[in-house]
């Protein structure tokens, strides 16, 4: 049994953990039988809806996917694209902070006999987008609702000012890694005299990966400047992608029969929540998600239905 096969297994104990308990936190104080009896009266029309959003949460990256790799004279179906994205998706779910994903799509592309440098360029230009899209809407539904959030969100505000800090610092660095390849390799020397002063052993490996990855920022953004009507389509595909899925709530609570609150005070909420979280070192941030959204959405959702 290899190391990479004992790491999944591993993985996949730790994330079955979480989700275990998870549903124990939430169900500890609910009855079953209850809630079997609140699904049958929602309406089912908006439950297919909200299915359809995370449906065309994964299809959407597949189709970026197989967009850039065509971009590259890759010859790839859209079944592959689709193939990939739940490859990522499942991997993402099941590892700390969501960082198996990328690696096990590189994988199976390479399985699939696409070369490494265009199967982690069409995974950077989709990171890179989502990435875009993701911090874009969420800073702005914080503006939009500052006070609504603040009001709402209790102590979760800190995994708000963690995740937003996080992000923009990731997002940050791929714009430099794009657009300034002089500033990043700067940034990387002042990190590197970092680690040296606190005796890291492995400096010059770590100098060498990230000259790597910014090789491969840079050779990517070179390409989507001479395709700029590709890019469109890429970020276009993120923003309908991101909406989509940030809508579920919104799509559950309808299905109440409630109307009181609109869709865009759901868009804006589930935004803040996910770049809250996403960076949580958790499989998939199980628990801490799920434990977010029911502080925010109780001040939305009736008390007889949040409870």
């Amino acid at each position: 049994m290899n190391t990479k096969f004992k790491k999944g297994i591993l993985n996949a104990f730790i994330f079955l953990f979480f989700v275990s308990l998870t549903f124990y936190i939430v169900l500890k104080d609910n009855s079953i039988i209850e809630i079997l009896q609140i699904v049958k009266q929602v309406d089912k029309k908006f439950i297919l809806l909200a299915i359809f959003c995370m449906f065309w949460f994964v299809l959407s990256e597949g189709i970026n996917i197989a967009r850039t790799l065509k971009l590259l004279d890759c010859k790839i179906s859209f079944r592959k694209g689709l193939k990939y994205a739940f490859v990522g998706f499942f991997f993402s779910s099941v590892t700390p902070s969501a960082s198996g994903g990328d690696p096990m799509q590189i994988y199976y592309m390479k399985k699939d006999g696409l070369p490494i440098g265009h199967s982690a360029l069409a995974i950077l230009t989709e990171f890179s987008s989502f990435q875009f899209v993701t911090v874009v809407m969420a800073l702005v539904g914080f503006v939009t609702s500052c006070g609504f959030i603040e009001n709402s969100m209790g102590n979760i505000k800190y995994f708000l000012c963690l995740g937003v800090a996080i992000n923009v610092g990731i997002l940050a660095i791929v714009l430099l890694s794009i657009f300034s390849k002089n500033l990043i390799r700067k940034l990387v020397d002042v990190v590197c005299k970092i680690l040296e002063k606190f005796h890291y052993q492995k400096v010059e490996d770590f100098r060498g990966k990230c000259l790597d990855q910014i090789r491969e920022y840079k050779a990517g953004g070179e390409l989507l400047k001479k395709h700029p009507r590709v890019l469109l389509k890429i970020v276009g595909t993120t923003v309908v992608q991101v909406i989509l899925y940030h809508s579920i709530p919104y799509f559950i609570y309808a299905s109440f029969g409630l109307g009181e609150a609109s869709f865009w005070q759901f868009l804006a909420l589930q935004s803040v929540l996910y770049i809250a979280v996403s960076c949580m070192p958790l499989p998939g941030a199980v628990g801490v998600s799920e434990g977010g959204f029911l502080m925010i959405y109780r001040v939305l959702f009736p008390m007889r239905i949040a409870k």
